[in-house]
């Protein structure tokens, strides 16, 4: 009969109890980003290359390497850099976070069109082919940082982009294999709430999305 290990809870009648099971599907982020840490990155996330707000690392352990791209959120423990190249040696990390805007047709800091809400809060592209350029490159830059075996985190959201679906989850998983890169798992989260659609005619065509993705790439090798 093998030992319990140090960190499993017990039953009064001293039989180990089995830790909680990780789910695919969640409605609570904390809840997701718990079990991916738990079941890919021992616990917590190296490197972080859209750090933004650090909403992600509320309650829990920050990263050792922090990058943005936005300077009114850099300083002490945050480097401003744009996440495709980063000031990191090949192979320095083990585990990376990417969590890249996904919105499209979005002209804030272009056109003057910055009232949008959508667009001061989350950023975004003004065409699909920017925002799988940004992520191609990101991707390609994270495999480069990687350990083999490591893994890379990306969050994102399927979009309608001129009139048609676009599966982000399943591109990245496509751009990812260019990398060195394998789908290890995948992580889907719904939305508690959604701020206010645009005021459009016209008949609907597209479910709205309520959801997004966590898809997690394993770099080819062994650590």
């Amino acid at each position: 009969m093998s030992k319990p290990r140090t960190h499993d809870l017990f039953s009064e009648d001293g039989g180990a109890i089995p830790p909680p099971v990780v789910r695919s599907l969640s409605m609570n982020q904390r809840e997701t980003l718990d079990g991916i840490t738990l079941l890919h990155c021992g616990g917590a996330i190296e490197c972080d290359l859209t750090y933004g707000n650090g909403s992600f690392y509320k309650g829990r352990e920050m990263p050792r390497h922090c990058f943005d791209i936005d300077p009114s959120v850099c300083g002490p423990g945050v480097i401003c850099a744009s996440s495709d190249a980063v000031p990191l040696e090949n192979g320095a990390v083990s585990s990376v976070m990417f969590d890249p805007p996904f919105l499209t047709y979005v002209r804030a800091a272009r056109e003057g069109n910055g009232k949008m809400i959508m667009a001061n809060r989350f950023s975004g592209y003004w065409t699909y082919g920017e925002l799988q350029a940004h992520y191609t490159a990101t991707i390609a830059e994270a495999s480069r940082i990687l350990l083999p075996g490591g893994v890379l985190i990306v969050k994102c959201q399927d979009v309608i982009h001129n009139h048609r679906m676009h599966s982000t989850h399943i591109n990245v998983v496509g751009w990812a294999a260019s990398a060195g890169l394998r789908l290890l798992d995948l992580f889907v989260l719904g939305a508690t709430h959604r701020l206010p659609s645009p005021n459009r005619k016209g008949k609907q065509r597209h479910a709205r999305v309520f959801h997004s993705f966590f898809v997690v790439l394993k770099k080819d090798g062994r650590a």
